[in-house]
């Protein structure tokens, strides 16, 4: 069996590398067909149709964590999806049981959750290098022997190359050979680079570098502006 999973992993192309996201791909599929299950009953009962918004936002807000966890370097979807998860949750059990406060502050919660999140995602990479720091507080010199790239089909025909750095270093005496988890098409570090890491003292082979975890392109700037500008568009409306 554990051969078998090794061989898929290896032969996925790249779409689940280990098993902890194999792991979560089958929690979210599972989750998913439970919450169309779900939906198909309460349809079937009037009292328990206010239940679908909620419910919906539940799913979008765990989707957004689960992926959050698979892949710390994406983090702006996976918090849209948990902004869209929150203002479901919020409307659906708001209009059923507080509808006087829910109209009372008309579009200013909605608005103050858009600004929460907006600042969120602006943070983030500050969150996730604090985050790091208290997880693993040992530090590695390594250096960047060799880079992946994994070419991936993108719109129209085009394609998309997304690298990942192999790095080596020694801990305690033994020599390391680490691959990172994440593939990006942001900046990258060169072959022969030397890098900082932050290792698991019990498992030296669990690691992040701190320079990957900081960084962020321009184009990553774009969805926490737009998300911050529309909640204080509805906050000033």
């Amino acid at each position: 069996m554990s051969e078998d999973l090794d061989d898929f992993l290896s032969n996925n192309k790249g779409a689940i590398k280990t098993r902890k996201g194999l792991v979560l791909a089958i929690v979210g599929v599972a989750g998913f067909f439970t919450y169309l299950g779900l939906l198909a009953v309460l349809s079937m009962n009037p009292f328990l149709q206010w239940l679908s918004p909620p419910l919906t936002g539940l799913l979008f807000f765990a989707a957004g964590v689960l992926f959050l966890v698979w892949s710390t370097g994406g983090y702006n979807l996976p918090l849209i999806a948990m902004l869209i998860g929150v203002l479901l949750m919020y409307v659906g059990i708001t209009d059923q049981f507080f509808p006087d406060i829910r109209y009372g502050l008309g579009d200013k919660a909605t608005g103050g959750i858009f600004i929460a999140f907006g600042i969120l995602m602006l943070l983030f990479p500050l969150i996730a290098y604090k985050y790091y720091r208290n997880k693993y507080q040992t530090s590695v010199d390594a250096t960047v022997i060799h880079v992946e790239h994994q070419v991936s089909r993108a719109h129209r025909g085009r394609h998309a190359v997304t690298y990942c750095p192999v790095y080596q270093f020694t801990y305690m005496g033994k020599e390391y050979r680490v691959t990172d988890t994440l593939y990006s098409d942001g900046p990258h570090p060169s072959t022969g680079e030397e890098r900082e890491l932050l290792i698991d003292e019990n498992n030296p082979e669990r690691f992040k570098d701190i320079a990957r975890v900081k960084s962020r392109t321009v184009a990553q700037y774009i969805a926490p502006v737009i998300v911050l500008a529309i909640g204080i568009y509805l906050m000033v409306a």
